[in-house]
């Protein structure tokens, strides 16, 4: 991504972040962004197309950040920390500071499905690659590291949209990881 569409996309979060998804315009993005309008329409023909990027940027930034940090980390469960600080328990702190953050958290952007899937992918493949290591032990409970990759992202996911609040989503991750470590062989 070249320098200029990270500047639009930053301020495109910036804008949804103040506005909302729904009250924010292609006017409000090029003037956070520092652009005319006709140079944003240039690249972006509408507001869901800059979504879709929008969505992919902050994975690729998430799977940056979660990947650089399981570096220092040790354990499958310090890992998992990790990636669920960065994948589920930021977002949803952000989120819920957003106006139009109901429509955001029940996916009810202008934005399509299909680049939101592609920017699960991301995260889910991620976990895989960490799971692979436990592949044996995987196979005895009758799953694979991708199913079970899946299984704890759309998992930790879906709860930023049924936690009431921050500590019911940390009772919630909490029990998702310790089912996924017994999965893992690693309680």
């Amino acid at each position: 991504m070249i320098d200029r569409e990270h500047i639009i996309l930053d301020a495109a979060i910036a804008v949804f972040s103040r506005y909302g998804v729904r009250k924010a315009t292609m006017g409000d993005i090029a003037a956070e962004a520092g652009l005319s309008r006709q140079t944003l329409y240039a690249r972006y023909a509408n507001k869901a197309d800059i979504i879709d990027a929008v969505m992919r940027l902050i994975t690729d930034r998430v799977v940056g950040q979660v990947s650089q940090a399981w570096l220092e980390a040790g354990s499958i469960s310090e890992k998992l920390d990790i990636f669920l600080d960065f994948a589920i328990v930021r977002f949803f702190e952000q989120i819920k500071q957003m106006p139009d953050s109901i429509d955001l958290m029940a996916g009810s952007t202008v934005g399509s499905s299909a680049p939101q899937q592609r920017a699960e992918q991301g995260k889910i493949d991620l976990l895989a690659g960490l799971f692979e290591v436990r592949r044996e032990a995987l196979a005895a409970h009758g799953t694979t590291p991708e199913q079970l990759a899946e299984f704890f992202y759309q998992g930790s996911a879906s709860f930023k949209f049924t936690a009431h609040d921050l500590g019911h989503l940390g009772s919630l991750l909490a029990t998702l990881k310790r089912t996924t470590l017994m999965m893992l062989g690693e309680s």
